[in-house]
């Protein structure tokens, strides 16, 4: 439920895009800004506001904001960061719609420039504020602009695609370069101080041209505001398609720093991203080239494909990079294969990807494309790609022009997309790209980006139908802040808790030596022996396990050699204490549960496999929680261990059922938990899941 002013400031959001009137406050700076302006088609009014310059950019001046006749729908502020302060208080006092602030120096510049965010947040009230630290807004729908400076304006007619950009740099480089993408709406968003990313896409939302969402990302304001707003976009079949920014410790600080904004490793990024149906991509051009595919009229329903090239070297590299993509290629059948060797010469091989090589006196025929790449569009095939390299000496290239022109007729009469592509990343050049734009069809430059946007648009159908699914538990919840100092629990207290709340745990039991090798023979062996001391995090590390002890002496022994080899490990341990565990009987698998608390984000869980080669498998996934057993079950049967096992529908449940109560363990401690580390968790032959180890860090 969105409080009043939150509410306010998406009201008057749509009122900063589709503005009646533009104030410009600033000096000679903004002249570039309301040049922009109309270069962008807009046909309102425009005001300047200084308290020297009798005009600006051919706009006379008014002296100061209360002079201006009406509240303005949209301000564009080019002053000081402190001034921007008083701007923006009194834009908000006076009852603006929005303003775009271009100016930086806020929270990307440490704690004196966070302090005046602060303060420019209180001062914005319902005032819809872009930024600071951006560029501004475009709505190209509408033919407005209130941005930094000049740019290309590219109009959209129909329906089109929207750009949410926390860098101005990506916005500024896709809307002055990409031709042939109807870009509607491209927002830069800078630190995210006033409005953030899940406010931008729900008045995306909101506008029914908006077909597909492009998602540039730095770091998060408000995660589950974003988880709502994603959401909603799932249930209106409107596409998320993000790119992140690098995930290693040295980009997260650079993207920081640049935008002051929180931010996040890649493994989380890509659990955020499949929890919510947000299809993520590699590259800003992949990023466009999905936005594509997945703003068109007719997006494809999967992931198979059938593709065609003028070369067979490159028909089985777009085979090999597309399977690796996560394409798949139908084979044709054997009624298509005579269906199409009535259609083409004999130099065509009748496989997929097709090596579309006909005689240049065929290839004039649109009819022969047409009717070739319509047999291959059976019930099997999601997307139809044609892969060509446009000549650059037009003689050369109109020979071509007839196979393209087929495709079109093609994809005029079938349900099918048909998209043409090139292997090089410039082989389509700009008027015939937008001449292929004005007859429906969608292209895409260069092979990588291409098969990239492909198995990104594939996968979106699959991600959105496991939401729709099982909604409810994707939506992350907003989290508890304490500051309690935390206290890592022994292995059985861990234990203890795990049993608690339904974890199957090994029998065991624990006290000094003495105790411990009384009690061994009344547990049975074989035995486990372990140091029970919460200061010491690495037990394998310090030798403080032994393992398969088969009697009483034994247990001493092992005794005996952990005091050793913990005393070397570290002198101030204290050995007093001891755990002694039966053994797994017939173990199969071992499998490693963790979960973490991640600022601003809650909690990832980590589904892997476990025992002491974890760190070498690097087999594993991550979920953000809560999560729902139908999240779990997909987790886990996604594993390369659970393949390898050939885990069965015995296994995978009790693997599920052990994993869901683990989850429900920090659920129940979501305020509280900072580390729970189950490693490993024993499927064994009878398909019992027993927890062997455990870690747990938790605020007192």
């Amino acid at each position: 439920m969105k409080d009043g002013a939150e509410a306010g400031r998406r009201t008057n959001l749509k009122r900063l895009l589709t503005p009646r009137h533009i104030a410009f406050v600033g000096g000679q700076a903004i002249e570039g800004c309301i040049n922009a302006t109309r270069k962008s088609g807009f046909t309102g009014k425009i005001w300047a506001v200084h308290p020297k310059y009798p005009q600006l950019a051919g706009v006379a001046c008014v002296p100061s904001l209360a002079d201006l006749p009406e509240p303005p729908d949209a301000a564009l502020i080019a002053v000081s960061r402190e001034r921007t302060v008083d701007v923006v208080a009194e834009l908000s006092a006076m009852g603006a719609g929005g303003a775009v602030s271009i100016v930086g120096e806020f929270a990307e510049t440490g704690e004196d420039g966070a302090a005046l965010q602060a303060r420019l947040v209180a001062a914005a009230g319902q005032l819809a504020v872009v930024g600071p630290n951006c560029l501004g807004v475009m709505n190209m729908f509408d033919g407005v602009a209130v941005w930094g400076g000049d740019n290309v304006f590219s109009p959209v007619a129909g329906d089109g695609v929207a750009l949410i950009s926390q860098s101005g740099y990506v916005a500024y480089s896709v809307t002055n370069v990409e031709q042939a993408l109807p870009l509607g709406y491209a927002i830069s968003m800078g630190n995210q101080a006033v409005l953030n990313v899940a406010d931008y896409i729900d008045v995306m939302l909101d506008d029914s041209r908006v077909r597909a969402i492009g998602l540039y990302l730095e770091g998060m304001v408000d995660i589950a505001a974003f988880s709502m707003a994603a959401l909603r976009a799932v249930k209106q079949g409107v596409p998320l398609v993000a790119l992140k920014a690098g995930g290693t410790q040295e980009s997260a600080e650079l993207a920081q720093s640049h935008s002051g904004t929180l931010a996040v490793d890649n493994e989380i990024w890509s659990a955020l991203f499949r929890r919510l149906a947000i299809v993520e991509v590699g590259s800003p051009k992949a990023m466009i080239e999905a936005l594509k595919l997945l703003g068109s009229p007719k997006p494809p329903k999967g992931n198979r494909i059938v593709a065609a090239a003028n070369s067979g070297g490159y028909g089985a590299m777009i085979g090999e990079k597309g399977r690796d993509a996560g394409l798949e290629f139908p084979a044709p059948t054997e009624t298509q294969r005579d269906k199409l060797r009535q259609n083409v010469p004999e130099l065509v091989s009748l496989m997929n990807p097709l090596d579309w090589n006909l005689p240049w006196a065929a290839m004039s025929t649109p009819a022969t494309s047409e009717n070739g790449f319509a047999i291959m569009a059976d019930d099997r095939c999601d997307l139809l790609v044609y892969f060509v390299d446009w000549p650059c000496d037009p003689d050369v290239a109109d020979v071509w022009w007839p196979t393209l022109a087929g495709l079109i007729q093609l994809n005029d009469r079938i349900d099918c997309p048909v998209v043409i592509a090139s292997v090089f990343p410039d082989g389509l050049p700009p008027d015939l790209r937008l001449r292929l734009a004005d007859a429906g069809m969608v292209t895409l430059q260069g092979l990588d980006d291409t098969l990239s946007a492909l198995s990104a648009a594939g996968r979106y159908p699959v991600l959105r139908a496991q939401v729709l699914a099982d909604p409810e538990s994707r939506f992350l919840p907003v989290l508890t802040k304490t500051s309690q100092p935390v206290i890592t629990l022994n292995e059985a207290e861990g234990k203890s808790l795990l049993a608690q709340h339904g974890v199957r745990v090994t029998a065991h039991a624990t006290g000094t030596a003495e105790e411990v090798i009384a009690a061994a023979d009344s547990l049975g062996y074989p035995l486990a022996v372990k140091l029970l001391n919460a200061d010491l995090v690495h037990k394998n590390r310090a030798g403080a396990v032994h393992l398969d002890i088969k009697d009483t002496v034994g247990v001493e022994q092992a005794i005996s050699a952990i005091r050793a080899s913990v005393s070397r490990y570290d002198a101030s341990l204290d050995t007093d204490h001891f755990l002694i565990e039966r053994m797994i009987a017939a173990p199969h698998s071992e499998f490693i549960v963790g979960a973490s608390y991640k600022p601003g984000i809650g909690h990832a869980l980590v589904i892997g496999g476990g025992g002491t080669a974890v760190e070498e498998l690097k087999d594993f996934t991550t979920l953000l929680l809560p999560a729902s057993a139908v999240q779990i079950d997909e987790a886990v049967r996604g594993l390369r261990l659970a393949r390898k096992r050939r885990l069965d529908e015995r296994d995978i449940p009790a693997l599920v059922k052990a994993v869901s109560e683990i989850v429900e363990l920090v659920t129940q401690y979501r305020d509280r938990l900072v580390e729970l580390d189950v490693n490993p968790i024993i499927l064994d032959a009878a398909g019992n899941c027993t927890a062997v180890d455990a870690l747990v860090r938790i605020r007192s």
